[in-house]
C-alpha cells in the first residue's frame, strides 16, 4: 500500500457492513467477521466517506464540526484512514472515474 496523502481519495470498502445505533456507527467486515464501533468523530469521517473524499476534504469537515486545530487534524484523519485501510473497511481510489 502506497502512503497516504492529503491528496489521496479514499471511500468506504463496499464489502462491509455498517448500522447507527445510539449515535455511534457498528460495523462488521464481511470477510473476516471482524467488528468494530467507531467514536463520534469517527462515525462522523465515515458518514462523509459514503461518497469518495480526499483526506484534506475529511480534514476540512471534521473542522467545520469539531473544534481541532488544522495539524492535529490531518494527523488524526490520516491515522484514522490508514488504520481503517489496513482493516480492509476502507479503500483509496486510484480512478476517481
Amino acid at each position: 500500500m502506497s502512503s497516504l496523502t492529503l491528496d489521496s481519495l479514499v471511500t468506504q470498502h463496499p464489502d462491509q457492513v455498517a448500522a447507527e445505533a445510539d449515535g455511534e456507527v457498528l460495523m462488521m467486515h464481511i470477510d473476516s467477521g471482524d467488528y468494530f464501533s467507531l467514536n463520534d468523530v469517527a462515525s462522523f469521517l465515515w458518514q462523509e466517506l459514503s461518497q469518495p473524499r480526499t483526506v484534506s476534504a475529511l480534514c476540512a469537515a471534521v473542522q467545520a464540526q469539531y473544534n481541532v486545530a488544522g495539524a492535529v487534524c490531518e494527523s488524526d484523519v490520516l491515522d484514522f484512514c490508514e488504520r481503517m485501510i489496513r482493516d480492509g473497511l476502507m479503500l483509496v481510489v486510484d480512478d476517481p472515474a
